[in-house]
């Protein structure tokens, strides 16, 4: 009997909907627009934020940046004259790296870097913003980024201040397309270089390539550009938070730091880029959350509206209902039925339509096509949530109506 009359409730909403498709049609735009939003930005981050995680990961998820400037400015650093601080602070130089590496027992393996960026040229043809990279021998140990052939350079290499280097792919590429590459020479500002290997594709990292590369030993690199060049010290340690500990507590050991003074150098991981990336999406999501709740609420309202209009066209239906026996709360469940179906309809159509957009959002900005189950979930309660709350008043209006006055209405 319950089933029956639950299954007539739903046909005569369905009936009533039908009949008028159009207006039905317009009153679910907001809800779909206030989906479809929920939909695209949810799924969008979501996919940025696996990107950026893969993207952070290719630095080394456990690679600890001894650098003079942080990644990431916050806390006292954003206090007026944060970046004239920076500046004033002493470099790191090749003195830190030694003495970590004397002193550091949680350090797996250590190694200075420094960089300059210039144009190469082989006979006539030419790449631009390459980034000369002046390190150890240990590097593709700490980076994980091995060498598709020939060899790295080696200790001897370094102390010895051999001119040799090892190129990236996109180097290999411009300067030497279609070219057997080992045994050649580049000239690096003047230093004619032996080319010994080539490094493994790496791919880009927020938009830069990582392949645009030469790497050379740090003191050949101080050989062609000079002492005066702060460093950057990369370590790799199976405990990152012990190290970390260990690391700050000598470099301002070493650097004559006093015990209430802030550090005088940073101390920079993948984890703190991903935490204000992070921070930065969770603002953009509930910013984009509120305008998709603002779409909902006048969504819901066109809901209550037509369903209000719907009342006052079925008056004498209504009243007919009623004097046959249908009880108040039978004519309620039928409206609130019919809003319901209607905010779920278009709560449907914004998820498809949502999905629709992501996907095209992927396959424009290379996003890994990630739809979180909980999220289509998220979207079908919303509307119907909606459809229950902005359908009820209207409902109870037209189950409280006097049944001989809603007779006598023309």
């Amino acid at each position: 009997m319950v089933r029956g009359f639950l299954q007539e409730i739903l046909v005569s909403a369905i009936t009533s909907i039908k009949a008028n498709k159009l207006r039905s049609i317009l009153t679910t735009l907001g809800i779909i627009i206030g989906v479809t939003t929920v939909i695209a930005v949810v799924s969008t981050i979501q996919g940025i934020n696996k990107k950026v995680s893969l993207t952070f990961s290719s630095l080394g998820a456990d690679v600890i940046y001894i650098q003079k400037f942080p990644w990431v400015m916050g806390g006292p650093q954003t206090r007026p004259g944060g970046w004239r601080r920076y500046w004033q602070r002493k470099d790191i130089t090749l003195g830190e790296y030694n003495y970590l590496k004397k002193h550091a027992s949680s350090i797996e393996f250590i190694t200075p870097s420094v960089s300059y960026r210039t144009t190469l040229k082989n006979k006539d043809k030419t790449i631009e913003d390459v980034e000369i990279v002046g390190t150890g021998s240990e590097l593709p140990k700490i980076n994980q980024q091995d060498v598709e052939f020939g060899r790295f350079f080696t200790d001897d290499d370094v102390i010895f201040r051999r001119a040799v280097c090892v190129i990236g792919k996109d180097v290999e590429k411009n300067l030497f397309p279609n070219e057997e590459v080992l045994g050649k020479t580049l000239t690096i500002n003047g230093l004619r270089c032996l080319i010994i290997g080539v490094l493994e594709e790496k791919g880009n990292v927020m938009g830069r390539s990582m392949d645009n590369v030469v790497v050379i030993p740090y003191t050949t690199f101080q050989k062609i550009f000079g002492y005066n060049r702060s460093f950057s010290i990369l370590i790799l340690s199976k405990d990152k938070d012990n190290a970390i500990e260990e690391v700050r507590f000598l470099l301002r050991n070493y650097r004559h730091v006093k015990e209430k003074d802030e550090d005088d150098f940073a101390i920079n991981t993948s984890d703190a880029l991903l935490k204000g990336w992070n921070e930065l999406t969770r603002t953009i999501f509930l910013v984009m959350i509120g305008i998709a709740s603002v779409a909902l609420i006048v969504g819901g309202i066109g809901i209550m509206n037509i369903m209000l209009v719907s009342v006052t066209e079925r008056t004498r239906e209504i009243g007919i209902r009623k004097a046959i026996g249908a009880k108040n709360n039978e004519i309620l469940l039928q409206f609130l039925t019919e809003a319901t179906i209607i905010s779920v309809i278009g709560g449907i159509i914004g998820i498809i339509v949502g999905i629709l957009v992501f996907l095209l959002v992927s396959v424009i900005a290379h996003l890994p096509f990630t739809i979180p189950f909980w999220v289509i979930i998220l979207g079908f309660l919303f509307s119907s949530i909606v459809g229950i709350f902005f359908g009820f008043y209207p409902a109870k209006v037209a189950s409280e109506l006097n049944p001989v006055e809603a007779l006598r209405y023309e």
